[in-house]
């Protein structure tokens, strides 16, 4: 039944799956071959799926108690792994000493049964007129290959709007900078892009790779101010002297973050408040173990707390969007770039 999906597609029915049960969802590719589906409901709960689908892997115990310590430190409410390949008895112990519910072939066949999802799966199938992936092939509009961000058009906007315009209006400041910037015209560069209608977007980026922000959210009361400056590294050491090597063919982009609570009640700003898009694909943040300084912080009312978030992308991007994404509890986001912002990470 998914043997005709391709891997992307099978992680997006599987996405799609969840989003038709009320979930809002987000896909991050953690490390070649294994995904994460976030998931948020309206009442608060959250959910996490491990999605391995290479139909010829058989998820081990370790890949899964992975997942375990994440869903337990993220304080996830349900954990779901899923695969078109197998798990193996010791992922299948792990699985049922916490709680974490398995989906191989034969019980997302049931599931689909069940839920009469049939036409999910005939959505998501390599060479159908649907899908989620603009039909298949280069050819559509230039919005049409937008980064893919897995996420609800905010506000019953279609792409025929405000949103196509907002998103053709970064692709259009992403020329203009490159070509100020191979023209040998940089001090130009903040007039030029102050002249341009583009609402919460600031400019980014270092040794030619370039790094836009967008609010995506549409929650009601002031915005949260989100001070940020990013640049790509190799390498990161973090305040604490801890030292991560991003994996071969990869590369991290450390975003640095001055969050100031606007309100009168304490905030929590968490790192899933954010995503980074780039090459049609939209990431998560990339937890450092026993870093300090990482998204979410306390900021409490009045006042401004920095922290930095870490992202993991394929080492050939060269540029890359931050987005403020929507959610029923996501706060609406004024993203500032400040150059002059001091990183709390060093590396290279």
């Amino acid at each position: 039944m998914f043997d005709e999906m391709t891997e992307r597609g099978f992680v997006e029915f599987l996405a799609a799956l969840w989003e038709s049960r009320g979930w809002e969802t987000g896909i991050t590719e953690r490390d070649e071959g294994v995904f994460m589906i976030t998931g948020d409901k309206a009442d608060g709960t959250r959910g996490l799926m491990l999605v391995v689908p290479d139909p010829t892997e058989t998820v081990s115990g370790q890949v899964l108690q992975k997942t375990v310590t994440l869903v337990q430190d993220k304080g996830i409410d349900t954990a779901v792994a899923a695969t078109r390949g197998s798990f193996s008895d010791d992922a299948d112990g792990v699985a049922q000493a916490n709680g974490v519910h398995l989906l191989d072939p034969a019980a997302l066949e049931e599931t689909v049964g069940a839920e009469d999802a049939h036409h999910l799966v005939e959505e998501f199938t390599q060479g159908s007129a649907g899908g989620r992936d603009g039909g298949g092939g280069e050819g559509g509009s230039i919005a049409d290959r937008l980064p893919s961000m897995g996420l609800p058009v905010p506000g019953g906007i279609g792409l025929g709007g405000t949103l196509r315009t907002l998103l053709l209006a970064i692709v259009a400041v992403g020329v203009v900078v490159a070509a100020v910037q191979f023209l040998g015209f940089g001090d130009l560069l903040s007039g030029l892009v102050a002249g341009l209608p583009l609402p919460e977007v600031g400019l980014g980026g270092g040794g030619g790779y370039t790094i836009t922000a967008v609010s995506l959210s549409q929650g009601n009361g002031t915005p949260v101010g989100v001070t940020w400056n990013a640049r790509p590294q190799s390498t990161v050491v973090a305040p604490n002297g801890e030292s991560f090597n991003a994996p071969e063919g990869k590369q991290f982009v450390v975003v640095q973050v001055n969050v100031t609570n606007p309100g009168n009640e304490s905030l929590i700003f968490r790192a899933d408040y954010l995503a980074l898009a780039t090459q049609d694909t939209r990431y998560g943040n990339q937890p450092l173990q026993g870093a300090s300084g990482q998204l979410p912080v306390q900021v409490q009312p009045g006042n401004s707390t920095r922290a930095f978030v870490v992202y993991t992308v394929p080492a050939d991007a060269e540029s890359a969007t931050l987005l403020g994404l929507p959610g029923p509890d996501n706060p609406p986001i004024d993203f500032q770039r400040d150059e002059s912002m001091a990183f709390q990470v060093e590396g290279r």
